[in-house]
């Protein structure tokens, strides 16, 4: 177990913390500073430390690393996929990303349709939208976050060729918190949770936060691009201080305006929130994952993101994670693995995964962009650009005859609270939703003889 007393090392107590230091320490008590960078800003960070007692760790910028990675605009032939391209047939006049990975260029092309949000308009379940990832757009054009976008000045020189909106690149995360709270409180004083890092930073269960002042620091510092995979803002309180959802800031999509999981919304089954604030400096991002029960939307308001999507039923080696088949495997190997990180960071993922089957979908996505992700769907996100996004989850009613069974199997008191609840809050409703709640009945009482044939096959 980790503990926040646990002595920081000699050679990080001769200079000033910074507060992202502090936050590291938070999350991993146990690691050394020099831990989380990587290995030639280590070396220059103990260089630095020896020179002066008290200098900052981030007062020594460096920036190596951030020009690996380039978005090009509308692609041609000239650009080659090598082997990060799949099979699929598609435009070639598209988004790419390219990475220069130990001097062998890396491409990932874009590959997936864009879909007018309008198409969807009156569809309040979402039981119309796909079941494969896809990008709908013209849903935020009314958004004032879009207008007056959440974003760093000067945080990321190349971050103006993608920012989208009238504010454009200038628009502050000082001016937009003078906007919407009408003071620089929430910039200053609001403190944040922060997610990412190095592998033993996301296995932690250690909490690091700072203030979006002090993020902003780390992002314009040269700070965060000594870090080999660095930390982002992931936090739903200031989204909610921040952007307002009943004052046109933002407001969800109808079709995203219904979700079944509501019902069990702050108990032991559902703690934390849906709807989630990210903001993260360029080489930062999420390593790949699957949300089984839940769709999800994510908004781009600034910045450039890159998405690789895998289906639920992708080869597990395809995800590079470090799985042990049963106990015994994991206990015999225990020593062997101790330095071994159990998912690789986003970058890492990006430029390790060699060449993707023709199901993957990669997404470039740029401000003013929904990316839609069914439930169930594999997902690896990079920032590419300093990028501020807002990200929702949501069950669909649509989904429910498939996820019920499934997690009635695996977790039978989850699946039974859930049904409970969705029926208390069907029978709550007054007539005008009598139709609706027709059919989310009948689609219950479906699952649960689906659940119950499911149980007799198994025991068979």
């Amino acid at each position: 177990m980790l503990h926040s007393t646990d002595s920081v090392p000699a050679c990080e107590t001769n200079r000033k913390l910074s507060a992202i230091d502090r936050a590291k320490k938070s999350i991993a008590p146990r690691a050394e500073l020099k831990d989380w960078l990587s290995d030639s800003s280590a070396v220059s960070s103990a260089v630095a430390s020896d020179s002066d007692s008290d200098t900052t760790s981030s007062d020594t910028s460096d920036t190596s690393g951030d020009d690996s990675i380039q978005v090009h605009s509308h692609v041609d032939d000239d650009v080659s996929c090598h082997a990060h391209d799949t099979d699929t047939d598609t435009d070639t006049d598209t988004d790419a990303v390219t990475f220069d990975n130990g001097g062998a260029q890396l491409v990932y092309r874009d590959n997936v349709t864009r879909i007018p949000g309008c198409s969807f308009t009156h569809d309040v379940h979402g039981d119309s939208l796909p079941h494969v990832p896809a990008v709908l757009t013209g849903l935020m054009d009314d958004w004032l976050a879009v207008l007056r976008p959440f974003s760093f000045s000067n945080a990321d020189p190349a971050a103006g060729s993608s920012t989208g909106g009238t504010g454009g690149s200038t628009g502050s995360i000082d001016s937009t918190s003078t906007s919407t709270s009408g003071s620089t409180s929430i910039f200053k004083t609001a403190r944040v949770s922060l997610d990412g890092g190095p592998s033993f930073a996301r296995m932690s269960m250690g909490q690091g936060k700072v203030t979006l002042e002090e993020y902003k620091h780390y992002c314009e510092s040269g700070e965060a691009s000594k870090d080999i995979a660095p930390l982002y803002v992931f936090d739903p309180d200031v989204l909610k201080s921040t952007f307002a959802s009943d004052n046109d800031e933002f407001h969800v999509p109808e079709c995203f305006s219904n979700d079944v999981m509501a019902c069990i919304d702050g108990t032991e089954y559902r703690p934390l929130p849906p709807a989630w604030l990210l903001v993260g400096v360029k080489r930062s991002g999420t390593p790949i994952h699957d949300h089984p029960l839940t769709v999800a939307w994510n908004a781009l308001l600034v910045g450039c993101k890159l998405w690789c999507c895998l289906p639920p039923d992708v080869d597990e080696s395809l995800l590079l994670l470090n799985l042990h088949d049963d106990e015994e495997d994991e206990d015999a190997d225990a020593d062997a693995d101790a330095n071994a990180d159990f998912d690789l960071s986003a970058l890492e993922w990006f430029r390790q995964c060699g060449k993707l089957p023709e199901s993957a979908k990669i997404i470039v996505q740029r401000p003013g962009e929904v990316v839609y992700l069914p439930a169930g769907w594999f997902h690896v996100v990079l920032n590419v650009e300093t990028s501020t996004a807002i990200s929702v989850s949501l069950a669909l009613r649509r989904d429910l005859p498939v996820i019920l069974p499934l997690l009635m199997e695996s977790d039978e008191d989850f699946a039974t609270f859930w049904i409970d609840r969705l029926r208390l809050h069907l029978h709550l409703h007054d007539g005008a939703a009598a139709d609706m709640d027709m059919d989310m009945e009948k689609t219950l009482a479906q699952c649960c003889i689906d659940t119950l044939m499911m149980k007799k096959t198994y025991k068979n």
